[in-house]
């Protein structure tokens, strides 16, 4: 391709360009979504922002079809390399913000402690220098941004998934904030990084009775306990151990009398697992298990099993795209080994489709002794790893359309489980130096939270945008002179399924995927 930095263009010099006049921006953007955070399927104002901003770049954002998130597609197809999307997910947490700084929360119960306001302002960030490289002729195929709704509630991938939102997509990326690596790395590994997190719940019913006489009864609760203690350990017994399958329990109850045996009984509590194949399998075992063990006790027990993530499991290839990507970018000490999760990430749907990876991003002040952990009411980051995040999702999208068929590197790890020194390099020297934020960025303009964002008039599901009428914060950029609402997204061009994408009209949320009756199949 003509242009190609394969050719000998300079992409740290172009993206040092880009950081030094969009940085100042991207913060306080970032800035003012963890001021205004929106919980699952409320990302209205989110939403609104991300495309109103990609749409003054002259790009073309689409709707999903209920309303909150959004695709973008980046450049010009090209036959020989599928699309390459990068996600981000766009909501927060329903807790209350307890930090001390001007971009605290100002919605009340409302947190950003995931970090999904960093995801969301890095994809932004990237997608405006893959605007700028696609109008120089720099970028060697189409990349599509997802801003996904809803991550924490487990279904909003799906929801991307029933829009066709990765139609041609041939791999996907995406990274998630790690308060315990420091900001400038960046932690990759192969195989498994979070686990599958699905909710069990086992009721047990039997006809009742009176504790002097179990033996004319079926002792309800002595069964209940039977499968608290029998079932874990038995599924140690029928599962690979490789697998890191563990049942936990969370809640029992039966009864209200110390002299009556009750006719009922509850368990709950959550199974995880990083096997792919012991995930799909679980359900049918544990009804098994549960029958066998509960079989000798008389009584009768139903197993509520409910899906919410598989486990990540990160392709080899598109984990060592990552790493060369991180490396180029990033230098010595930049890619680290990260260690695996038992967490749940609803990226994991995506790969149950296509090869991807999902990458962690350090957001620690390098020296802080600190510990600022994830849905934690006073997280917050080091704001440098919003450019680090952006190098590295801008190096991954132009590492994965180039190497396709040739990789660069290995990646940073190997797979497996089991004990493992996490982050054992340094950050690399640039990040080293103490965090100030109130010296982050020059000029440092003064935080002024936006007017209250009224979300009646928001724009139709499935539309492209409609108007920036009704987002009462003023945004640094006039949308009316670099976007016409009336101009319909064409998912032809774009090579969405258009038949899937289609209108609000058209959409069936009640047909969209189930988590727990439907299960793409995994790309081998």
């Amino acid at each position: 391709m003509e242009g190609s930095y394969s050719e000998g263009k300079d992409l740290i010099a172009d993206l040092d360009t880009f950081l030094a006049s969009h940085e100042a921006e991207l913060i306080e953007f970032r800035r003012d979504l963890h001021a205004n955070p929106e919980t699952g399927y409320a990302e209205h104002r989110t939403t609104r922002r991300v495309a109103l901003r990609l749409a003054a770049a002259g790009l073309k954002p689409v709707i999903l079809p209920k309303g909150t998130g959004l695709l973008v597609d980046i450049g010009t197809n090209y036959s020989e390399r599928s699309v390459v999307a990068l996600r981000a997910d766009l909501d927060a947490l329903p807790m209350a913000d307890e930090k001390d700084v001007p971009y605290a929360s100002t919605v009340p119960g409302v947190c950003h402690a995931c970090g999904h306001d960093v995801h969301t302002t890095i994809l932004l960030g990237t997608g405006l220098f893959l605007a700028q490289q696609a109008a120089a002729g720099l970028l060697p195929g189409r990349v599509r941004l997802i801003f996904q709704p809803a991550e924490e509630r487990a279904t909003g991938a799906l929801d991307v998934l029933a829009a066709g939102g990765i139609a041609s997509v041939g791999r996907i990326f995406a990274l998630h904030c790690d308060p315990r690596l420091d900001a400038g790395q960046l932690g990759v590994r192969t195989g498994p990084i979070t686990a599958a997190c699905d909710k069990i719940e086992v009721r047990v019913t039997g006809p009742g009775g009176h504790t002097a006489r179990p033996h004319l009864t079926a002792d309800l609760v002595y069964a209940l306990g039977k499968i608290v203690t029998e079932l874990p350990a038995a599924l140690s017994r029928r599962v690979d151990p490789r697998s890191s399958l563990s049942l936990v329990w969370g809640q029992i109850s039966a009864g209200n009398a110390p002299n009556a045996i009750p006719d009922t009984g509850l368990v709950t509590g959550t199974l995880r697992c990083l096997d792919d194949e012991a995930w799909h399998s679980a359900p049918v075992l544990l009804k098994e298990l549960i029958d066998s063990v509960v079989g000798a006790y008389g009584v009768t027990a139903e197993l509520v099993y409910d899906r919410f993530v598989p486990p990540t499991v990160n392709d080899t290839d598109c984990a060592a795209m990552l790493t060369t990507a991180g490396e180029a970018v990033l230098g010595h000490g930049g890619v680290v080994h990260t260690p695996q999760s038992l967490g749940g990430e609803d990226f994991a749907w995506y790969l149950e489709s296509i090869p991807g990876a999902l990458a962690r991003l350090g957001t620690r002040s390098p020296g802080s002794a600190q510990e600022n952990d994830l849905h934690q009411p006073t997280f917050d980051i080091d704001e440098r790893a919003i450019g680090v995040g952006l190098r590295v999702m801008a190096a991954t999208a132009l590492t994965a359309l180039w190497e396709e068929t040739s990789l660069a590197a290995s990646p940073a790890d190997q797979s497996g489980s089991g004990s493992e020194s996490a982050y054992p390099a340094p950050a690399p020297a640039q990040y080293a130096a103490a965090y100030d934020p109130a010296a982050a960025y020059s000029p440092a303009p003064a935080y002024d939270p936006p007017a209250p964002f009224n979300p009646a008039p928001s724009f139709g599901p499935g539309s492209s945008l409609e108007s920036a009428s009704s987002f009462n914060a003023t945004p640094p950029f006039d949308p009316a002179s670099t976007f016409d609402p009336a101009q319909a997204y064409d998912p032809a061009q774009a090579a969405f399924n258009s038949a899937a994408y289609g209108s609000a009209t058209t959409y069936d949320s009640a047909a969209a995927y189930q988590p727990s009756t439907q299960f793409p199949t995994r790309h081998s």
